[in-house]
């Protein structure tokens, strides 16, 4: 019997990204975006579904017999409900570090942002071009800031984490992590009270856990330099936003770069848009993970995992294999 095999959600996708051909017996169907409200009704005799955000909850995947496997277009495994996956016997796998160079090399371009300011001294031009501001001879308008020199406090030790430490280290930063609790140890990983004072630059890289939820809040951002910029690539729940809005307008930080909210996508009338014309602050709608070439090996790996399932094999990536 051949399997069916549903992509909820092919926008996640480039278009300039190709999907390979599955080889083996199966029929295929993809939709641009699947609602909540669709979810059962498009997985209803699939086999197989392939999602790069679309969330699969314990009230669909009741009513959904017949599936057998989850194939996550990502790394994070929080828009699953894994218990059920594992009382009912639903393969899920995933794509650890496909993002690894992207993730690090974004947080990277808004670092730059933040401290060396390009954009605000274009924007400014853009203005005296129009007219709206005379020219002047000399330019201090913001502040510009080496980032050799510079420490970067790490929160996180996984794929991301450790190549951002690595194109940092080319830069002439030096490198702190937390210390997870005490899960890790040596001269880079510092408890998170040290970090956060430490840092001159503080990169978010951890999974939204129970242990991370609001990990950084009001106390903690005001451990931080009060020219210090926090980035968060990671997920929106990590750092409490209503904290961070606080924290940025009253000075408490330096600034802030955020590719990642609580609520995405993001609603016009979200508070972080409170901070959206300040020169130090940048949000992007959670693009730091989709260069091409990281989306390419997504898609190949994600794909592959099918097909590792659909021949009988245990999926080199799974996070949830069935019972024995």
């Amino acid at each position: 019997m051949p399997h069916h095999v549903v992509f909820l959600d092919n926008e996640g996708i480039a278009p300039s990204v190709k999907v390979p051909q599955l080889p083996f017996d199966h029929t295929w169907a993809s939709h641009r975006y699947t609602t909540p409200q669709d979810v059962v009704a498009r997985l209803r005799d699939a086999t197989v579904a392939l999602t790069c955000s679309v969330p699969l909850r314990a009230a669909d995947l009741c009513q959904l017999p017949k599936l057998r496997m989850i194939s996550l277009a990502l790394t994070g495994t929080d828009i699953v409900d894994l218990d059920y996956c594992r009382e009912h016997d639903i393969v899920v796998t995933n794509v650890p570090g496909y993002a690894a160079n992207t993730v690090a090399e974004h947080t990277i371009a808004m670092m730059f942002e933040l401290l060396r300011k390009p954009s605000s001294y274009h924007r400014l031009l853009q203005k005296i071009h129009r007219r709206e501001q005379p020219p002047r001879n000399i330019y201090f308008d913001f502040r510009i800031r080496d980032v050799g020199g510079k420490s970067l406090g790490i929160i996180g030790n996984g794929v991301i984490a450790r190549r951002l430490a690595e194109l940092a280290r080319g830069l002439g930063m030096k490198v702190w992590f937390s210390d997870k609790g005490g899960e890790f140890s040596g001269p880079e990983f510092l408890p998170l009270p040290q970090l956060l004072a430490r840092s001159d630059v503080l990169s978010l890289n951890v999974p939204l856990t129970d242990e991370t939820r609001d990990m950084l809040g009001a106390k903690e951002l005001g451990q931080m330099k009060r020219d210090a910029i926090l980035i968060n690539t990671a997920r929106g729940g990590v750092v409490n936003e209503a904290a961070l809005i606080d924290a940025v307008l009253n000075g408490t930080i330096g600034g802030a770069a955020l590719d990642v909210l609580v609520n995405e996508p993001v609603d016009p009338d979200d508070p972080i848009f409170r901070l959206i014309d300040h020169d130090n602050f940048i949000l992007n709608p959670h693009v730091a993970w989709s260069s091409e070439d990281a989306m390419q090996g997504l898609i190949d790996k994600a794909l592959d995992n099918i097909v590792q399932f659909a021949n009988g094999k245990t999926p080199e990536y799974s996070v949830q294999k069935v019972s024995a």
